[in-house]
This record gives C-alpha cells, sequence and structure tokens, in this order.
C-alpha cells in the first residue's frame, strides 16, 4: 500500500472493527495516487475470511488477489467516455442474493463521476434502499461531478496529497534512481503513477527535451523546428503531457511575474528565457491557463491542441510554433 494512502485505509480499518462501515464509500483522489488500488482494498477488507491485512491468503482474498471473485463486481467506463445504465444495472444487480462465502458483496465503480444521469439515477435508487451485507465503493477525480444525492448517501473518504517529497522518495525507490522527478509530478499534476508510465515508457526523456528547447528559443538561440518535433512526440505520447507542460510554464511565468526568484518556481530555471516571458500580459496568461484547463478536461487530442489553443496561448515563440511557423 502506498504511504500516502496509508491514512484513509486505517480509518476504514477503524470502522470495520468497530462495525460501522457504511453502505457506501465515495473515495475521492486526484489522479494517478492510486484510489483504485484502496478501493480494491476497501473491498477486499470487506470480503476477507480471516480479517487479516493486504498480506492474507484466505480463500476470498487469493480469489480476489486472482481478479476471480464472485462477490466483487467492478463496473466502469472502459473505452467508452461514460458510465451508462444498462452496465451499472448490471452490477447493482450483482449485489442481490447470496453471497458465495458468506462475507457480502461488494459493488466497485470507478471513475463514478463519469456516470451518465441515467446511470446516477438508478445508482440512486440503490442508495435509498441498500441490500444487507453489501458495500459500494465509488472512486472520483472530480467529485462536483457527482449528484449531490448520492454524496449525501455515502461516507466521503478524502485522499490528500502529500509533500512533494513524499512522492519523490516513492519514485526514487520504484525506479532505483538518485534522479529528482519533481519536474514530472509539477507536469503531471502530481501524480506519481503516472509519472512511474511516463518513465517505463521513456515519455520524460521528451519531456525534458521539450523543456531544455522551450528555455532555449526563449532566450532566442534555440531551434524551432526541433522544438516542434518534440512537441509533436510529446502530444503523441501522452496528450496530458503537452497540457501539462502548458500549464505548468503558464503558472511559472506568472509566479515570476509576480516576484517569485527563479529557483523557487516550478520547472522554469533561465532567467533570460524568464525574462522575455514575463513580458506577456498577465490577462493573456490567466487566459491561456484557463483553455489549457477546458482543454484537459475536454480530452482534446493533437489536433484539438494545434487547432484550439494556439490562438489563445500567446506565448511568444511557442505560439509562432504552434501556429506553424
Amino acid at each position: 500500500m502506498f504511504s500516502w494512502l496509508t491514512k484513509p485505509l486505517q480509518e476504514y480499518n477503524r470502522m470495520r472493527e468497530m462495525n460501522r462501515l457504511p453502505h457506501a464509500i465515495l473515495l475521492c483522489a486526484p489522479e494517478g495516487v492510486g484510489a483504485g488500488v484502496l478501493a480494491r482494498e476497501f473491498a477486499r477488507s470487506f470480503l476477507c475470511l480471516a480479517g487479516k491485512d493486504e498480506n492474507c491468503n484466505c480463500h476470498s482474498c487469493s480469489m480476489l488477489k486472482n481478479n476471480s471473485h464472485p462477490d466483487l463486481t467492478v463496473v466502469d467506463r472502459g473505452n467508452s467516455q461514460s458510465i451508462g445504465v444498462d452496465a451499472m444495472r448490471q452490477g447493482i444487480n450483482s449485489l442481490v442474493g447470496t453471497p458465495t462465502n458468506g462475507h457480502g458483496r461488494v459493488l466497485l465503480i470507478n471513475q463514478a463521476n463519469c456516470m451518465t444521469v441515467q446511470a446516477s439515477n438508478a445508482l440512486l435508487k440503490t442508495l435509498e434502499e441498500p441490500a444487507g451485507n453489501t458495500l459500494i465503493v465509488l472512486t472520483t477525480e472530480n467529485i462536483r461531478s457527482i449528484l449531490p444525492t448520492i454524496i449525501s448517501r455515502s461516507m466521503r473518504v478524502q485522499v490528500n496529497i502529500p509533500d512533494i517529497s513524499e512522492f519523490n522518495e516513492f519514485l526514487k525507490q520504484q525506479t532505483s534512481s538518485d534522479r529528482d522527478f519533481s519536474v514530472e509530478l509539477y507536469v503531471s499534476g502530481m501524480s506519481p503513477l503516472k509519472v512511474l508510465d511516463w518513465i517505463d515508457n521513456r515519455y520524460d526523456e521528451h519531456l525534458h527535451a521539450c523543456l531544455e528547447l522551450f528555455e532555449s528559443v526563449m532566450r532566442g538561440d534555440g531551434d524551432i523546428r526541433k522544438l516542434a518535433s518534440e512537441l509533436e512526440a510529446l502530444s503523441r505520447e501522452d496528450s496530458s503531457m503537452l497540457y501539462g507542460l502548458m500549464y505548468a510554464v503558464i503558472k511559472d511565468v506568472m509566479g515570476y511575474q509576480s516576484g517569485i526568484s527563479p529557483e523557487n518556481l516550478k520547472i522554469l530555471r533561465d532567467k533570460e528565457a524568464l525574462g522575455n516571458l514575463a513580458s506577456i500580459h498577465p490577462d493573456s496568461l490567466s487566459e491561456a491557463a484557463r483553455k489549457v484547463i477546458m482543454l484537459k478536461g475536454a480530452g482534446v487530442g493533437p489536433t484539438g491542441i494545434k487547432n484550439s489553443i494556439i490562438g489563445n496561448l500567446q506565448l511568444l515563440n511557442w505560439l509562432e510554433l504552434l501556429r506553424g511557423y
């Protein structure tokens, strides 16, 4: 279990030991911090025949580890953009009947913020009249997309982001490296599991290449065409890296304009490049940040970036680059 998930797990275990578990848990966590791992541990603990920790090898825990537990049903959006009502009804129906091991049934709904209105209403009816000896666990990255009536009928468990040093230490251990992963973490929005995926696929190499080339272009001695190639590779590998890089650059420029010294910024360090970027009007930077957030939330891919962002970012030569300079 990841160290930053220890506290919410302890809270869950205390309720379980006191026989005060709710019928529904709404697990709120940012992307890439392991909400799914924690949700499955809630399910494992609920179904465990021995009442032990995550290292338990009872029949129930063994089946869960092998993804073959008949009393655990997982509902997610799969390859779709949303969780539909049919999938939700199938999940709800799985809670009916006698559990195989006599320890109840669990319905795990991943990314519950992707439920359609119809799916949400179907779940709400179940939450209003929950079946006995069942547990529903919902995970969400955006609680604002969950119906207030669902929130009010669930116990909210919040996973808080720890200090960046904890994530950094985790990545160092996982990669057996002494590298500083702060840039990757800030660009990812503090999502260590996403960063780990980038490292495994060597996407982080393009990220650092883009950042170095961008600063050189901002100084006036960089190769714009080479930067274009790196940015294109970045967007192909994971468009969220490009959004994250854009947003982190914008926030650093805004911080520099407000008096933060380069050594205290998140990813930009070059004073000459920062000096050129600082000439951008603050209103343009704010609008640029808003557009990046909007497009990232909409899941717009590389084509959408070129067609939608370029007229609004106004990031000097970078903007000219994206316009096809």
